[in-house]
């Protein structure tokens, strides 16, 4: 298998995982959850929702250092020596914007499963709570290395707890990015601007891009998926998916059609299929299938998808 194609798939399946989770992160308990179903029987209890957990964490930053991001292969510790990321769900991600009001800014998503894997540690805020300080500052007195270890965890000054922030010390690699949002569009076509972007996908394989917006993020849960392959004698060499509202534009087209009325015929413009684009895609799927379906081609590339996706949640994850 073409490694950059392996790449894409890895990234697609990552994706189309973290999607089926956010699906389930919005409907209640009593839809998804097993024993919820008998624990949750009384009717104040039937539109609980799941624990806070997200299965994508994001980087935010502004758009004028993805470049050199993507340059570098890696997002490296800051002074602080940490890189920090936001557990906020996409539905409330948004929230992460105000930080830089006059700046075009983007989101990089990567498996929650990859940064643990790196040391993911919650940031301890310490502004309101003066006697842990001085412990601590005793740590960094008596035992410097001790207090070096932790450092990269701590804020003595800060309270910013609602962004939800967790920290590693590690330098990570942007090639598990799975992905970007972005709030920069192009003012005429509204095409998305990611600097470079094209670079990284050309080493990296594709990369899932969207308008960061709630509206834009939380559509997605809704709507069908609908899969695209490209084949060489019945192995597959090429994948993308798209939702239900690009894959609309792509396998319609206008057409003129007579129509008689009462007392006089015109012609009226009707949205209708054309049949050449929409044969080029298999759906309608749900998120979960498109993993399901990835999962398979990489299986019959003779993959173990325990060292090729050592990041996943659906650790059953079958095709049929």
């Amino acid at each position: 298998m073409d490694s950059t194609f392996r790449k894409t798939l890895v990234r697609e399946y990552y994706f189309a995982e973290a999607m089926a989770f956010y699906e389930a992160f919005y409907l209640p308990l009593v839809k998804t959850y097993v024993p919820a179903r008998e624990q949750l029987a009384e009717p104040g209890r039937q539109a609980d929702r799941p624990p806070t957990w997200v299965p994508l964490v994001f980087h935010c930053t502004t758009v004028d250092r993805l470049s050199k991001i993507f340059e570098d292969g890696y997002l490296k510790p800051s002074e602080r020596g940490a890189v920090s990321f936001t557990e906020i769900p996409i539905g409330e991600l948004d929230r992460m914007k105000y930080r830089h009001r006059g700046a075009e800014q983007v989101a990089i998503g990567f498996p929650r499963k990859y940064i643990e894997s790196l040391g993911l540690t919650p940031v301890w805020y310490l502004r309101h709570n003066n006697k842990i300080q001085e412990v601590l500052h005793a740590l960094k007195k008596h035992e410097p290395g001790a207090y070096a270890k932790i450092a990269p965890f701590v804020d003595e000054s800060d309270d910013v707890s609602p962004f939800q922030e967790i920290r590693t010390a590690s330098a990570v690699d942007i090639a598990e990015a799975v992905w970007i949002l972005t709030t920069k569009r192009a003012a005429d076509s509204f095409t998305l601007e990611i600097p470079d972007v094209d670079k990284f996908e050309s080493k990296h394989g594709r990369i899932a891009k969207s308008y960061w917006h709630r509206s834009h993020q939380m559509g997605i849960l809704s709507e069908w998926q609908f899969i695209r392959t490209e084949r060489v004698a019945d192995r597959i060499v090429d994948f993308s998916s798209i939702g239900e509202h690009y894959w609309q534009k792509k396998v319609t087209k206008e057409q003129e059609l007579g129509v008689t009325f009462p007392v006089h015929k015109r012609q009226i413009v009707f949205q209708t299929m054309n049949e050449d684009q929409r044969n080029k895609y298999e759906g309608p799927f749900r998120f979960v299938d498109v993993a399901r379906y990835v999962a398979n081609i990489l299986r019959n590339y003779g993959e173990d998808l325990a060292h090729t996706l050592p990041h996943r949640l659906l650790t059953n994850i079958r095709a049929d």
